[in-house]
């Protein structure tokens, strides 16, 4: 193949790739680690050499260099502590066996999904490393990332996500996408909204019930909870199992259908996501998107298109009592162009060559 890449991919070791949602600690979402896969998988197939770093019982079409026996996670003697963050000096052991063979092996490029921490790394190598940022930044985080703006290239997921560092060394915004074949188009919804996520006070739970009380529609509600303040006191006492309606953590199948079967995604976040997986996934099967403007939401969904995007309560409003003017084609269509996982694939590709050519072995 003219152009054939040799190219490394480090994922954490803390979960197995592709992620299993039984695998999944407290906290985390998988998200990461899925899209992670679907790269790898679809740069295999256009016929590139790729190595993955992960845990031993992951699944892949590239080539497997475990990094642990199995993900630390499911590792008796490691185990996940969000507190003592244990499994993260394994996690560095992963990353130096990916630059040890990286460097013997004339990698043209490493490819991380693991945000700052190859950035400690890649100074000391002629190979470009390439980081994928899943997550925002602020706090520690932050702080860490702005001594590193440059020692590595970055690819955001959304133009929203770069803000925080105006400065670093950007090569691209590459958007994550799915696969339209698992999303069924539902052109005949039910008279009912659905928000999925996490049970968690960013993700505007509370916000969302709030607006089906005071509009009276029958709102459905997915993801994990934990048995904390805000689910025992802003969720949990409105769940009445007719007009709010709380499925817990269900199996993908079974979020779609209920998606497609939406006539709207409500999704009044309240703070700064990165990239709304979940509102591609909406549209996929014709849902259309309220949201508020917080993070990727503006980049994702089409005002008046596929959605509405809104600054205040009242916009939200607006945006519910209007969706029927919303086609659910035209939600279907916007994520074909624009967010399918082969769009996702080839602009990896792309920037991959541009930078291996850039930098000659």
């Amino acid at each position: 193949m003219k152009n054939r890449l040799k190219i490394g991919v480090i994922t954490t070791n803390l979960i197995r790739i592709p992620p299993r949602p039984e695998d999944l600690p407290a906290g985390f979402s998988g998200a990461p680690e899925q899209i992670a896969s679907v790269i790898m998988d679809g740069l295999v197939e256009k016929g590139h050499d790729v190595t993955l770093f992960a845990s031993g019982d992951s699944k892949t079409r590239a080539k497997l260099v475990p990094t642990s026996k199995i993900s630390l996670a499911k590792d008796p003697n490691v185990g996940f502590s969000q507190e003592r963050r244990q499994y993260f000096p394994y996690e560095l052991l992963g990353i130096v066996k990916a630059y040890q063979t990286a460097t013997a092996k004339k990698f043209d490029l490493l490819h991380s999904h693991l945000d700052f921490p190859t950035a400690y790394f890649s100074g000391f190598f002629k190979f470009p490393t390439v980081t994928t940022l899943h997550s925002p930044f602020f706090g520690t985080r932050l702080d860490i990332m702005k001594n590193f703006q440059r020692s590595q290239y970055y690819v955001s997921i959304s133009n929203a996500q770069r803000k925080p560092l105006p400065g670093a060394n950007f090569a691209a915004t590459i958007y994550h996408g799915v696969d339209t074949k698992k999303f069924k188009f539902n052109p005949t919804p039910k008279n009912q909204a659905v928000i999925v996520g996490r049970i968690h006070k960013q993700k505007g739970i509370s916000e969302a019930i709030e607006f089906a009380k005071k509009l009276n529609f029958k709102l459905i509600i997915l993801g994990s909870h934990q048995e904390d303040e805000y689910w025992q006191k802003k969720v949990k006492p409105n769940v009445d199992g007719r007009q709010i309606v709380y499925k817990n953590f269900l199996p993908q199948s079974e979020v779609i259908k209920i998606v497609s079967e939406s006539k709207f995604f409500l999704f009044p976040l309240q703070w700064e996501e990165p990239f709304g997986l979940v509102l591609i996934e909406a549209m996929a099967t014709g849902t259309p998107v309220v949201a508020y403007d917080r993070g990727s939401v503006a980049e994702i969904v089409k005002q008046g298109k596929t959605g509405f995007v809104a600054n205040t309560p009242s916009q939200i409003i607006f945006g519910i009592k209007n969706i029927e003017k919303i086609s659910r084609v035209d939600c279907r269509r916007h994520v074909e162009q624009y967010f399918s996982y082969q769009k996702m694939i080839d602009n990896y590709e792309s920037l991959f060559l541009k930078l291996a050519k850039k930098t000659p072995r």
